[in-house]
Parts: structure tokens; sequence; C-alpha cells
């Protein structure tokens, strides 16, 4: 299919979350050879397909045919000869086990969300070589992704590779390489965790027997290895670069998917800083509608969360609400004045990051039906609220109680007080620590962790690669835009980058260069064909 020559046009880097690219070479001042390819770096494709897989869409089912960008809600069905292999952020990979059935529930980079429905899928996340930092966990730098089966959730932010089978009455996540978490226990490299009747074992891998499953992600892995490399003597860009020619890659003018995640600036407390699909919310009685980050949240009105489903709020800067999945929250008071928040059932947890007395509210109350404390100083503080009973932690902090303090780590239930385990014991509380808690200095300045590492995972999206199509053919390979030490899990190196720039003279400070050179630009790709 012929590419109509695009003119490059320079965008400030920091606008736009980089969605897809086609890239063409400057040769000379106003010459240019109008040559360019396919790639994209948002959103979920699938990539290779193997035997009988259908994909459902609405009502209707489709064979699924490899290069097809999936929709939020598509379905895959393989099988008993069938495997799929889907392309998720660039670098990580989604594979679909014979006889299985998964849906894609939310397809953004920074917010994706797969269910299991039955079957077995093996996820692999790109490694980094030397990507460490003092200023953040592994856990926090990279996007979080999630998979959701009939019994369990599994959250994976490391890279490795991970295994997931599921059923109607059990969940088996299998860390052949790295760490992931199963209902908020933490699976380590060459362990299990399996979710049964309500409760979590953790054993170690005794043997690898490898099924046809295990064995063709294997394979798909060294291939697309192998592709990257075989790109070093037959990618255009690279034929062009050896002759000094220019590298220039087009941003599209189109609006972010996403907010900017951490950001958020308003004078009035309750933006919506982070929301998943499934987050409504109501003034009135059976008046409900979708929460987005354009709503505008008022004293008085209601939030409620399906199962699954988070969202974040920035009541002042600094000061993060979280609900947790099958969560619903009164807003009693919220203004400059006062804030008052009553949970009605489920959990929330309130991340003060910097409390400011000049600044916050005379009062910050966060309480249930019954029990209810107000925050006197910047700390963590967690609300459950269940059918029997309501429990206020504070697991860093201070807050005012039956008109005396009481510090952390403490639990607050009914009228008593006692001691508290500061230990994390389920998916909202590592989603909130993974968000961003408490404060930070980056080298530069004191800020909250959210926002910090709000820029921090963007920063490293945006510079990680993307996803390249060769001419003549549907599926999809991984080229870095410049680094070197990007890496299957399963071995081998992507070595052949976009541009081979040194990295030798940027100087990072939690992961954010302080010098900055101009960002390849990117544009739009032609339509995939179905």
């Amino acid at each position: 299919m012929p590419h109509s020559p695009r003119t490059a046009f320079r965008r400030c880097p920091g606008l736009l979350i980089l969605m897809a690219l086609s890239v063409t070479f400057i040769k000379g001042i106003n010459a240019q050879i109008p040559e360019s390819f396919e790639g994209f770096m948002n959103g979920i494709r699938s990539n290779e397909v193997t035997g009988a897989v259908v994909y459902q869409r609405t009502d209707v089912r489709f064979p699924l045919e490899p290069g097809l960008k999936m929709e939020e809600g598509d379905l895959v069905r393989t099988g008993s000869d069938g495997y799929a292999e889907l392309v998720l952020q660039p670098g990580n990979l989604l594979r679909v086990g014979s006889d299985s059935e998964c849906q894609i529930i939310s397809a953004p980079h920074d917010k994706m969300r797969i269910k299991l429905n039955r079957g077995a899928v093996i996820i692999e996340i790109l490694a980094r070589e030397g990507s460490s930092s003092f200023f953040y966990t592994p856990d926090q730098a990279n996007e979080l992704i999630r998979v959701i089966t009939p019994n369990a959730e599994v959250f994976i932010t490391r890279p490795g590779i991970f295994r997931i089978n599921a059923s109607d009455r059990q969940t088996e996540l299998v860390a052949q390489d790295g760490e992931a978490l199963i209902n908020g226990r933490r699976v380590k490299e060459k362990r299990r965790g399996v979710v049964a009747n309500g409760s979590v074992t953790i054993d170690k891998i005794a043997t690898q027997n490898e099924d046809r499953l295990d064995i063709w992600a294997r394979e798909r892995a060294q291939k697309l290895v192998q592709a990257n490399k075989s790109l070093k003597r037959d990618s255009f860009w690279a034929q062009k670069a050896k002759e000094g020619k220019e590298v220039s890659v087009e941003f599209p003018d189109e609006e972010e998917p996403t907010n900017p995640r951490g950001r958020v600036i308003s004078a009035k407390p309750g933006a919506v800083n982070y929301v998943e699909d499934g987050v409504e919310f109501t003034d009135a009685p059976d008046k409900w509608q979708a929460l987005t980050e354009k709503s505008e949240l008022k004293t008085g009105d209601t939030l409620r969360t399906k199962p699954s489903s988070f969202v974040e709020l920035v009541l002042f800067p600094d000061m993060h609400l979280r609900l947790d999945g099958s969560s619903e929250i009164l807003l009693k008071q919220l203004s400059n004045d006062a804030i008052s928040l009553k949970l009605l059932r489920g959990s929330a947890i309130l991340d003060v990051a910097r409390f400011d007395r000049k600044q916050a509210p005379p009062e910050i109350t966060l309480g249930g039906a019954s029990t209810s404390a107000v925050i006197d100083q910047e700390g963590n503080y967690r609300i459950d609220v269940k059918p029997n009973s309501e429990e206020i932690t504070i697991r860093q902090g201070r807050v005012i109680f039956n008109g005396g303090t009481v510090s952390s780590c403490r639990t607050i239930t009914g009228g008593s007080v006692a001691d508290c385990d500061k230990k994390r014991y389920d998916n909202f509380d590592f989603w909130s620590q993974h968000r961003g808690e408490g404060a930070m200095f980056n080298g530069r300045a004191t800020l909250a962790v959210a926002i910090q590492m709000a820029g921090v995972r963007t920063f490293r999206f945006k510079k990680t690669g993307f996803w390249y199509q060769q001419p003549g053919q549907t599926s999809y390979t991984f080229v870095p835009f410049s680094s070197l030490f990007l890496k299957s899990p399963y071995g081998g190196n992507y070595s052949t980058v976009l541009s081979s720039r040194p990295t030798i003279n940027e100087y990072f400070i939690g992961d954010r260069p302080i010098t900055r050179r101009p960002r390849p630009q990117l544009g739009q790709p032609q339509p995939v064909p179905w």
C-alpha cells in the first residue's frame, strides 16, 4: 500500500503520549525520501495466530488475523489447536494457549486490564538492564498490567515471564521469571501461587514441565528477537543511517487518550486524577453516570466502583484519595473550608504526602457510618467498611479521635484503639503503593511520590520503543528508540535500535533527564486492513 510523503514538524516532546508512528528520512535540506513504515506504541494488536482462533466483537465472531487492532470488549477464543499472540505496551506480550478465552477490558498502556475466563495465558514483560533507581521501587517504575480471573486478580509490574491458568474454581500464577502478585500475595521467581476456596497458597516449582504453550511462547520470543536483529541489515532506516541521513519521527496531532496522571492542578478539591471504566457518581438517587477525568465533583456527590475498578481524586495538592473496587463513598463536604468523607462500603486510602496547616482546610474528616477521625498530620490512612464492622488504619501520621490523638501504627475499630500491622495485605494496598504514597526528595525538590512516579512512568514509556511492522508482513517486532539494554526475559537483546545515539551525556535525577535532546516526532500509520 503506497504511502504519501509527510512534512516533518517539531512539537514539544512532553505534550503528547506517543501513539503510532511513521518514519521519514531527510535527504539534504529540502529533499525528502518518501519512505515510511508502520508502527505503534499504544493499544493492543494481534501479532501471531496458529490454529483455530476467533475473536468476538459485540455479538459477531470473526477469524482472528495478525495485525488486527483490538478494541475494548473484544473476546478471544482459541480451539484445541489454537494459539494467539497479542502485543501490549512496547516490548510486552500476551500469549493465549489452546482452549482458552480472554477479553480485553482496558487497552490504554497505563490502564491495561485483561480478563481470563478460562484456560491459560503467558505474559512476557520487557527486561531493562541497569534500570534500578534509589528513588523508587521496580514495582512503581513500570506500568501495571492486571489479569482478572473468575476468583482472583494478578498484578504484574516487574520484568519476567508469568503464566496464569484459570478455571471457575481455581487460579494458578506461575512466576517462571520475575515476581508478581496474586490477591495481594507476592509470588517470587520459580514459585507459584494458587487461589482456591478464598485462600492463597504459595510453593516452589519442583520441576519445569513445559507444555505446548510454554514451548510455543519460547519459540515466539526467540523469533521476535531474531526479527529485531535482522533489521540491522534489512531496515531501510538502518541503511540510511549508515549514509548519514537524519532520522525524523512525527508526533500525531491528536489528544492524549488519558489524563497526565498525577499532574492535575485545580483550584477546586476533588479533581479526578485517575479513573477506570466501572466508576460512577451521582448527586441524587437513580441518576448515576460514568465518572471521567473531566467530571466535576461537588459536596453531596456519591462515588461507587464496580469490582476491579479503581479511582483516584486529588483533594488538595499532594493529597490523594483512592477508592477500591466494589466500594462507595459520600463526599459530605468538599470545599476549601472543609473536607468530610464518609465511606459507605468497601475500602478507601487517603494519602497525605504533605500537610500544610496554612493551606489545608480547618478540618479533614475520614470515617464510616459510626466511626470517624480528623486528619492531623501528613501520613497514610486507610478505612474499611464491611457489613458488620468499620476500621480506620493509621499506617503513618496522626489523627484526632474522641478528643485525643492517635498515631501510627494503630487501628480504630468502634471505640477502641489497637496496634496495627503495616504489612500490605491486598491488591488495593499494592495499587495505591504503585500509584505513589508519601513524599520524596528527587534531588531538586520535595514532592508527592504520586507526582514523581507519574512523570517517571510517562518518561519511561516515551523513551522505550515501538512495535514495528516490516513491509509486506502483518506481524510486528519490537524496536527500541535508542537503548541497547532492553532484552527479552527468554534471552537475547533487542539490539537493533531506531537511533544509536549514545546516552553517556544524559544525567538522571529520579529517572528524569536534566539535559534534553530533541526527541523523534511521530505520525499516524496507515489503517490496518481486516
